[in-house]
């Protein structure tokens, strides 16, 4: 369904997975170990925002995947 790309999110969806991802760029992290880096951000954000990792992962999987869309020029910012 590329032609849905970026329309059935909602503008208030689009801020949080905005909001998380502000949290996930100013978390502490590992910076000698990728995995370890992207665990303890993606747990900083739920902590943050008051939500399970699950939750927290999603969102921040969602805003890159939504980012990546409005490079290639599917999605509309």
């Amino acid at each position: 369904m590329p032609e849905r790309r970026g329309i059935q999110a909602t503008d208030e969806i689009k801020a949080e997975w905005a909001t998380a991802y502000k949290f996930y760029m100013k978390a502490p992290g590992d910076r000698y170990d990728k995995k370890k880096d992207r665990t303890s951000r993606i747990d900083f954000v739920a902590q943050e925002m008051n939500l399970t990792r699950k939750q927290a992962k999603r969102r921040i999987r969602n805003y890159e995947a939504w980012q990546r869309n409005i490079k290639k020029g599917v999605a509309s910012p």
